[in-house]
């Protein structure tokens, strides 16, 4: 199994929701000693739920699927954590400071293992499968990266004004999502516009353009996952 970390819009939603996530952890130590057993049924259920409510709601399959991957993924994160929480409390962690972070990343492999030998789950290759491609969220497409080499007068002409007006960055990307096309193409531009971006926080605060990308990206999610086929097409773009 490639995958030994959650995609990074899990990660990104955890962080965001830290202390509420915190006080719910704590609750279930306390009053909740047999949690992971009915958790893991609870995901065992999870695809079947989403299935059913995604054709009531008139999804298509691209929709379903990628809430089914996003759900997985962050049950699996409550899941291991819950794990970890015990086994510190047992005293089965090691004592390094590394010790915590790869046993998490050793339990994330064990759940994949075990949810793709689930048979009550008939698509979780699919899930899976999608759970890995999530990661190319945050990384911006080859095709992307190419056609800066080739452009890069043309792009810089076009960085000069925004590295010059207040807020003209941002209300740039918001631009996009008004942009009606296929959501293809409203996915490259979405890329284009959030490497432009990259650029100007490079420039202009020195901040490393790989890290100000995904940045970028993370903080859209909000906004992309009201339109699962843009989503869909950002996942799939190479």
């Amino acid at each position: 199994m490639e995958v030994s970390l959650p995609d990074p819009i899990t990660n990104y939603n955890r962080q965001q929701i830290r202390r509420r996530y915190q006080r719910r952890e704590e609750y279930i130590l306390g009053h909740h000693p047999g949690f992971n057993l009915l958790y893991w049924r609870r995901i065992i259920r999870a695809p079947a739920r989403v299935e059913r409510w995604g054709r009531r709601l008139g999804w298509d399959r691209d929709q379903i699927m990628l809430t089914k991957a996003l759900l997985i993924s962050r049950m699996a994160c409550i899941f291991i954590d819950h794990i970890l929480r015990r086994m510190e409390e047992a005293g089965l962690l090691e004592p390094e400071p590394h010790a915590p972070q790869a046993e998490w990343e050793n339990q994330y492999r064990r759940f994949l293992l075990l949810f793709l030998g689930l048979e009550e789950v008939p698509d979780r290759r699919e899930i899976v499968k999608l759970m890995q491609r999530l990661h190319r969220y945050v990384v911006p497409p080859a095709s992307l990266l190419d056609f800066r080499r080739r452009h890069w007068a043309r792009i810089e002409r076009q960085l000069a004004p925004l590295l010059n007006a207040s807020g003209a960055a941002s209300l740039f990307i918001r631009r996009q999502f008004a942009v009606r096309s296929d959501p293809a193409f409203t996915a490259r531009r979405i890329c284009f516009t959030a490497a432009l971006y990259s650029d100007i926080q490079e420039r202009l605060y020195r901040q490393q353009w790989m890290y100000a990308y995904s940045d970028c990206m993370l903080r859209l999610y909000d906004q992309l996952r009201r339109n699962p086929a843009i989503l869909t097409a950002l996942i799939e773009l190479t």
